[in-house]
């Protein structure tokens, strides 16, 4: 089954993230982040359709929201900084302040 194009406009850009079932306890990075969700580099990943609890660190700020894991890859820790490990998370009720933040992570158009 082909996977479904997104739609949003993408921006590579390093954001620390905390996440988890309950509470965000494990730590990883966005690969890239658009305004309906973003890749979380990371080895822990939890299994598609699984909701997780976020913490995304801005330098002055930092954003809380739920969201749903659309895909999952393990891998070793070699292959993070490739991209090829993580999980792509869609954001459920984005918080106001998180959409207000994102023109300064992506290029405006």
């Amino acid at each position: 089954m082909p996977r479904k194009k997104q739609e949003s406009k993408r921006a590579r850009r390093r954001v620390e993230v905390k996440y988890g079932l309950e509470e965000p306890r494990f730590i990883g990075y966005s690969g890239n982040v658009s305004r309906t969700g973003m890749m979380v580099r990371a080895i822990r990943v939890f299994a598609p359709g699984t909701i997780l609890h976020l913490e995304l660190k801005f330098p002055d700020a930092v954003v809380r929201l739920r969201g749903q894991v659309i895909w999952a890859r393990e891998g070793s820790v070699e292959w993070l900084a490739t991209g090829r490990v993580g999980m792509g998370v869609t954001f459920l009720d984005a918080p106001e302040d998180l959409l207000k933040r994102l023109p300064e992570v992506l290029p405006a158009g």
